[in-house]
């Protein structure tokens, strides 16, 4: 298993002082010198998927150093690396509970991928998704009860959003389309959710937003472009996202309706950025920077 390259997905407040523009617009470019700072680099490694702890001092990520994924942490200047799990199995697609004490990852220990839940030091191991099809991208609810999921398991050409308790019971589906929907993420008031989706009505993955119970969906980007990796602001008013626009995949930010679109990085080919996430104060956002085969993690400190 790969950590999924940038140009394909899946089939994939005052932060700036620069005008914004609407979306469908060309956005304004990034602030000179406004660019981020390397925290982790293995030259033919890919350290990938970081998570913001909640004091935003430490960051969690998986990396395939070893020849097979392997959890980790790492402090936001690069010091300090800890080794979390160290087995026989690929584990990724890592995300951290709200409150740190549970990492929810992805496993080939049975034998498929499925979404697993335990303890920072290992224990209370358990498999929430148990099915043969793919089970991928567990994201944590805000309330840390929850999980989003993505799925094959009721259609094995599409994955749908599924949700389900922390515990592996109450799992409910809230997608149901012929289209692929994933990376999708419940808002901080729980009242929306985030996701791509990509297929019959979005060629590329468009970035969407529907009700917290799958209703409602509304498409925000309408873009030619592939779009990847949507996650909410702390105070959900922002969704910060990665798209291919300008010819390589760079980061932008845009209002909760879609409105204020403006670039935020502006890596040169064959640089891409992904797979980011704003720290829990808004100050920084943490990404992955990719080069091929080398995928590093950096942190960008934002300013006025």
């Amino acid at each position: 298993m790969t950590a999924r390259p940038i140009p394909k997905i899946l089939t994939l407040a005052c932060l700036l002082a620069a005008p914004w523009s609407e979306a469908g617009a060309a956005p304004a470019a990034p602030p000179k010198g406004h660019e981020p700072r390397l925290v982790l680099r293995m030259e033919g490694v890919e350290n990938a998927y970081p998570r913001w702890s909640k004091d935003g001092k430490r960051i969690l990520f998986q990396s395939n150093r070893t020849g097979k994924w392997q959890i980790y942490i790492i402090d936001r200047d690069g010091k300090n690396e800890q080794r979390i799990t160290n087995d026989e199995w690929n584990d990724n697609f890592v995300d951290w509970s709200p409150d740190n004490t549970r990492i929810a990852f992805v496993s080939d220990r049975g034998g498929d991928e499925d979404v697993y839940v335990m303890s920072m030091d290992g224990s209370g191991l358990r498999n929430l998704s148990h099915h043969p099809a793919r089970d991928i991208h567990p994201y944590w609810e805000p309330d840390g009860k929850k999980l989003l999921f993505n799925s094959m398991r009721d259609d094995p050409s599409n994955f749908e959003v599924y949700e389900v308790q922390a515990d592996g019971t109450g799992l409910r589906r809230l997608t149901d389309t012929k289209d692929e929907e994933t990376c999708a993420r419940l808002s901080p008031d729980g009242r929306k959710i985030v996701y791509l989706l990509g297929g019959e009505i979005a060629k590329n993955d468009d970035v969407y937003v529907m009700d917290s119970d799958g209703k409602n969906r509304v498409n925000l980007t309408h873009s030619k472009a592939a779009e990847g990796w949507p996650v909410w602001s702390p105070d959900g008013k922002k969704i910060l996202y990665s798209s291919n626009e300008t010819g390589t995949f760079a980061l932008y930010l845009m209002d909760a309706d879609g409105k204020n679109r403006r670039q935020i990085t502006d890596p040169k080919p064959p640089f891409q950025d992904g797979r980011a996430q704003l720290s829990p104060d808004g100050s920084a956002i943490v990404l992955n920077r990719q080069d091929g085969k080398t995928i590093a993690i950096y942190v960008l400190e934002l300013g006025s």
